[in-house]
């Protein structure tokens, strides 16, 4: 039988993040007394933070480096950690998936620290213990390297490999990647990149997965 693997992005489709990192965002924007859109950084969701840092850059001119950019959010990350919860059917998949050794990891666009401290809040750290964040390559999705970097470390072709994500950024980073794409965002009126299979926000995901598992295929 073929070896298949599945990828989860973890921002909004593993765990609701959202509500702490925008309550982070917001605080530290506030702590540095910078006036932006709200679209700043609803429009980059799912991005990684070194292009949230060039976006506020060219917004507002900040002068703090990505990485005290970064140290500055994340202290206000974990301020809003209760926030923090498992996205419900999805983790819940993941967990049936772990107990039948079927591989998996855990591919964000995230820092090392947030998704050490998602993974361990939500105990999801318990259940998939691979996992590769935007420190482990040179580019962030939407570029596919991050979702490469996972087949490799499972020694499964691409082909083989199903993505799970939330964000339409996420999504082209598996379609580039070659693997199949279920794109399964948080909210309602968004629609799914060239390549994904669009499956709606209050959908379960069951489905799909075990047939990718069972024939490698996510046809509708």
């Amino acid at each position: 039988m073929t070896r298949r693997a599945i990828f989860w992005d973890m921002d909004g489709t593993l765990i609701d993040s959202e509500p702490a990192h925008q309550a982070a965002f917001n605080d530290a924007v506030a702590h540095l007394r910078l006036t932006v859109s709200p679209s700043v950084h609803s429009d980059l969701v799912g991005s990684s933070g070194d292009r949230i840092h060039a976006a506020l850059v060219a917004a507002t001119g900040l002068n703090l480096s990505f990485a005290e950019w970064t140290e500055l959010k994340h202290g206000f990350y974990i301020a809003h950690a209760q926030a923090i919860l498992r996205r419900e059917p999805s983790s819940s998949i993941a967990v049936r998936l772990a107990a039948q050794g079927v591989p998996q990891a855990v591919v964000s666009n995230s820092t090392a620290a947030e998704v050490a401290l998602c993974l361990s809040l939500t105990g999801l750290d318990q259940i998939i213990a691979t996992t590769i964040s935007r420190a482990d390559v040179t580019q962030g999705k939407p570029a596919p390297e991050i979702y490469l970097l996972a087949a490799q470390r499972y020694g499964i072709d691409p082909a083989d490999c199903l993505v799970v994500e939330d964000s339409v950024t996420g999504a082209r980073a598996g379609v580039a990647a070659g693997m199949s794409v279920i794109y399964h965002p948080q909210h309602a009126g968004t629609t799914a990149p060239d390549g994904a299979v669009y499956l709606a926000h209050d959908a379960d995901p069951a489905p799909l997965i075990d047939g990718f598992l069972a024939r490698g295929s996510i046809g509708l």
